[in-house]
């Protein structure tokens, strides 16, 4: 069970563009070139539609809404594996958005955290997940991101604690199942490993991870048996 193996089983849906028009504190030129960023990122663009989101913020420096800017080409930034570029503008959004708008910052939160994970900051991972599960304490994804967080550390009591919170959440998730195997087996405690990797090949329908839990629980097996 490798490391590599285990970082496919990865972190989970990363964070949607807000498709909102821009309007407060915009000229017209700069609203069209927002919607335009846009229709670049869902068709797949990412560098398009950087440059519109950056032409936004050029011609509308001190426009009310910037923070869904921000927002928008820091996503394209993560899809382009950019993920210092992204965390800059997840950063300058948060620093705009405020503290009311619970939503706006839970989103934030969650991709920001997003990117950290990407990056390897793994402690910052943590801490964005952690105000991410804050903000809403029934989102699943948050707990089974950090828990990926904390095994990446070796932290694997705290995975564990984070993967079953998500379990409880939504228990029909294969990743959880998987990724809480992982953690038990590192721990050498092989029969709940073996129960999580059953559970997992159980409900997965992506032959990746049923192939990767797969070759886990023959080796689980091998060893529990010796």
């Amino acid at each position: 069970m490798s490391k590599s193996s285990f970082h496919q089983l990865g972190f989970l849906v990363f964070g949607i563009l807000f498709l909102t028009a821009c309007s407060g504190g915009y000229n017209q030129y700069a609203d069209q070139y927002y919607q335009e960023g846009l229709v670049f990122y869902e068709k797949m663009e990412y560098e398009r539609s950087i440059e519109n989101f950056t032409k936004v913020l050029e011609l509308a420096p001190y426009g009310k809404e910037n923070n869904k800017v921000y927002y928008n080409r820091g996503q394209a930034y993560f899809k382009k594996r950019q993920y210092d570029k992204a965390v800059y503008d997840f950063t300058k959004s948060l620093e705009t958005t405020p503290e009311k708008d619970k939503k706006m910052r839970f989103n934030l939160y969650r991709s920001r955290g997003n990117a950290w994970l990407a990056a390897q900051k793994y402690n910052n991972a943590i801490d964005d997940y952690t105000k991410t599960i804050e903000l809403n304490p029934n989102h699943a994804s948050a707990y089974l991101n950090r828990g990926f967080s904390f095994a990446l550390q070796g932290e694997y009591d705290k995975a564990i604690a984070d993967y079953t919170e998500a379990i409880e959440l939504t228990p029909y998730d294969a990743k959880a199942y998987c990724n809480r195997g992982y953690a038990y087996a590192t721990k050498k405690e092989y029969d709940k490993a073996i129960a999580d990797y059953e559970r997992c090949i159980e409900l997965s329908d992506d032959p990746s991870i049923t192939k990767n839990a797969e070759d886990n629980l023959t080796k689980l097996k091998e060893v529990s048996y010796d």
